[in-house]
């Protein structure tokens, strides 16, 4: 009885390795290469310029923070120089995390500033997938940022899905492709009707008001 207790869990259990490595299997990979690394795209360059009220911001530092999925922070720091302009070298890794079973890859960019002791986001987004997404890049190479501006939450277009938007959260400004929906002043926040700053309504109170 015994025996057959024991040859009944061994089947189940070589059954259960089965349903999950076949996936894998038949698509060319083998168990072993859930051990092998990959490329994981964590952020394009980054290029911008830092004024306040129009003038440039020399020696402001920058720092940029990705973390991928598996929780190290990768930080780097950039000066900005006498014409307020800074710059962040494309940055990749290599994990083996994306050949894991239902992986959800995703990639947190943080890029801030603190001029006077307040923390200010030039770009906080979430970056999805482990290759470059073109409308990230083409963002994060023309950064306006000037420190009397307000932190704005934006989307812009997704090439790969119409009716999902891409979000990030900036005091920088772009001309094309921008999309403000929310405008932050100090603890209030403001939706922005039409994309129009003219246009605001208190998100909380729904009352219109002017900035």
């Amino acid at each position: 009885m015994k025996k057959r207790r024991l040859l009944s869990r061994t089947r189940f259990i070589l059954l259960v390795c089965c349903v999950f490595t076949y996936p894998n299997l038949s698509h060319g990979v083998d168990m072993f290469g859930w051990f092998k690394k990959k490329e994981v795209f964590l952020s394009s360059e980054v290029k911008g310029v830092i004024t306040e009220n129009g003038k440039p911001s020399a020696n402001l530092e920058v720092t940029r923070s990705l973390m991928y999925i598996d929780g190290k922070d990768h930080i780097d720091v950039a000066v900005t120089d006498i014409k307020g302009h800074f710059y962040f070298p494309k940055k990749t890794i290599r994990s083996s995390i994306p050949n894991r079973l239902f992986s959800e890859d995703r990639v947190s960019q943080h890029i801030t500033i603190e001029p006077n002791g307040e923390l200010l986001p030039l770009w906080v987004a979430t970056h999805i997938g482990i290759t470059e997404v073109p409308e990230f890049s083409k963002k994060l190479l023309s950064m306006a940022c000037d420190l009397a501006d307000k932190r704005v939450t934006f989307q812009f277009k997704n090439t790969n899905n119409e009716h999902l938007d891409h979000m990030a959260s900036s005091i920088c400004r772009w001309r094309e492709d921008y999309t403000p929906i929310l405008i932050y002043d100090g603890e209030s926040q403001y939706i922005v009707e039409d994309g129009d700053f003219n246009k605001l309504t208190d998100r909380f109170t729904g009352k219109e008001v002017e900035l």
